[in-house]
C-alpha cells in the first residue's frame, strides 16, 4: 500500500474522530512472515470461540492471521471463504440453535443472493491501521465504533453517492459483515460500506454501544478523499466531536 495514505488517514482520524480507536484492516495473503498465527482456541461452553474474541488482540496492535486450522468457530469458514459449502451443520445452527432464520430454505435463499467466494489466499490477515506496511494490501477497513462515530462514517460514505444507499445493512453473521459482504462489494462498480454486528448471537462480544462499519478499499479511499470538504468541517460536527471523550 501507499504509506502516504496510512499517514493521511491517521492525521484526519485524529482531527475529526479524536479519542476513538483506530480501525483494523483485513486482506488475504499466501505469506504471513512474522505475523502471529495463533493456535486454535479451546471451545467455550457453547462449543466455539467467536472470531471477535480471536481478533481482540489486533485492536491492541497485535497482527494475526487465520485459516481453517485455527479459527475457533466453524461458522466463520464460509464468510471467510475457507469452506464455501453451506453445510447441514451451519443450517442447523442458524435455524435451530441461534434461531435467526425460519427454515433451511430461508438460509439457502440468503446465500443465493451473495454466493460465498473461495478465499483468494492461504491466510486471512488482520492488522491495526497504524501497523500497516508497504507490502500490505488492505481490502477492507473495519471500524468498531459508537453511534456518533458511525453517523460520521455513514455520512462520509454517502457524501459522493448518487443514491441513498452508500451503506448497506444486510442480514448476516457479524463476521460476514466485516469480511464476506464488504469483500463482495469489491466486485461492484459502486462499492458500498457495510454496517454490521447485528447478529444477536455475536452481540455479547461487543460493548452495548459499539457496532462495526466495514468499508471495502475503494469506498474507503473515496471517503478519505472527500473528508476535508465534507460536513466534518462544520460547526455541527464539532459539537458531536466534543462528546467523544465524554462517552468513553
Amino acid at each position: 500500500m501507499n504509506i502516504e495514505i496510512k499517514h493521511l488517514f491517521m492525521k484526519a482520524w485524529e482531527k475529526y474522530f479524536p479519542d476513538n480507536e483506530l480501525p483494523i484492516v483485513c486482506f488475504y495473503s499466501d505469506d504471513i512472515d512474522d505475523i502471529e498465527f495463533p493456535n486454535r482456541p479451546k471451545p467455550n461452553k457453547k462449543g466455539y470461540t467467536c472470531i471477535f474474541s480471536q481478533i481482540a488482540p489486533v485492536k491492541r496492535g497485535r497482527s494475526r492471521a487465520f485459516n481453517m486450522q485455527n479459527l475457533g468457530c466453524f461458522g466463520s469458514f464460509l464468510p471467510f471463504g475457507f469452506d464455501i459449502n453451506l453445510s447441514e451443520d451451519v443450517k442447523n445452527y442458524i435455524c435451530n440453535i441461534e434461531r435467526v432464520k425460519k427454515s433451511y430454505e430461508h438460509v439457502e435463499s440468503v446465500y443465493r443472493y451473495r454466493p460465498p467466494k473461495k478465499a483468494p489466499g492461504k491466510y486471512l490477515v488482520f492488522k491495526r491501521w497504524d501497523t500497516l506496511e508497504e507490502q500490505d494490501n488492505p481490502q477492507v477497513v473495519i471500524f468498531f465504533a459508537t453511534p456518533d462515530v458511525i453517523a460520521g462514517l455513514h455520512g462520509l460514505a454517502n457524501f459522493d453517492t448518487l443514491t441513498p444507499h452508500g451503506v448497506i445493512v444486510p442480514f448476516c453473521t457479524a463476521c460476514d459483515a466485516i469480511v464476506g459482504f464488504p469483500l463482495s462489494e469489491l466486485e461492484s462498480d459502486d462499492p458500498k460500506a457495510v454496517l454490521g454486528s447485528m447478529d444477536p448471537s455475536a452481540r455479547i462480544y461487543f460493548k452495548p454501544n459499539v457496532m462495526t462499519f466495514a468499508a471495502p478499499w475503494p469506498k474507503f479511499l473515496s471517503m478519505l478523499e472527500n473528508i476535508n470538504e465534507s460536513f466534518l468541517e462544520t460547526v455541527g460536527w464539532s459539537k458531536v466531536k466534543s462528546r467523544f471523550q465524554k462517552i468513553k
